[in-house]
């Protein structure tokens, strides 16, 4: 009989050149999150954590439903990026905003989705763009806002509820709805039929010691990033 699988969970964080990192792989596909640290460009934090690390893709992110094919570099205006090639890191930057990364057997996304994302679409947009089944995907939701801190007003809510489900908004202390915004990726990931969905369930704002948040820094916060990559065979 075939042996049962084993989950591709994240492992971390564990200090890496100074910055934080959660990381794991599935077959010849790798996954990093990177928290606080000493910043630079996503090339220089890339190639400090993993030396010998592939070119990193990247975009302008905008907080849209934009997908963009994705090529070594900048890659334009948008708010995720596909690729079926192998040796091209995607990159993602955050803050509290939901870091997605997807990978199949024939392709790879990585995927910005803030409530404006979520609420327009970019996590369905993507994974239209990507071939194959999405029972055969697996995605991972990296570190991102919590419910405990999300404070939002209730037009934002209403927007995510409508574009998730009900559950993802809930009381606040204060009388304001208080969203799960990973939660609510979750479930655009199961809707449209992902395998396997796994989320790092940390809080931007309450992690103070590996990871940035614009609500409890603002301007003065650093980013976050996601990659995901396919390893060259051979």
């Amino acid at each position: 009989m075939p042996s049962t699988p084993t989950l591709p969970l994240l492992q971390g964080p564990t200090l890496q050149a100074d910055t934080w990192v959660w990381q794991t792989r599935q077959g010849d596909v790798e996954i990093r999150f990177t928290g606080r640290g000493p910043g630079g460009e996503r090339e220089e934090i890339l190639r400090r954590i993993e030396p010998g690390a592939p070119p990193v893709a990247w975009a302008k992110q905008i907080h849209s439903a934009v997908a963009l094919p994705a090529r070594p570099g900048f890659c334009g205006e948008g708010d995720a990026l596909y690729t079926d090639q192998a040796g091209l890191a995607l990159s993602v930057i955050t803050a509290d905003c939901v870091p997605v990364l997807v990978a199949g057997p024939s392709g790879i996304a990585a995927i910005h989705a803030g409530w404006r994302g979520i609420v327009g679409g970019v996590i369905p947009a993507t994974l239209e763009k990507m071939k194959g089944r999405p029972e055969e995907w697996t995605a991972w939701v990296g570190p991102a806002i919590g419910v405990c801190c999300y404070e939002v007003g209730e037009d934002v809510a209403s927007q995510v509820v409508a574009a998730s489900e009900p559950e993802v908004a809930v009381p606040g202390p204060a009388g304001k709805p208080h969203l799960d915004l990973p939660g609510a990726a979750r479930r655009q990931l199961a809707r449209a039929g992902v395998g396997d969905v796994i989320v790092l369930t940390r809080c931007t704002r309450c992690d103070e010691e590996t990871l940035w948040s614009y609500r409890r820094e603002g301007k003065q916060a650093g980013r976050d990033v996601g990659f995901i990559w396919k390893r060259v065979s051979g």
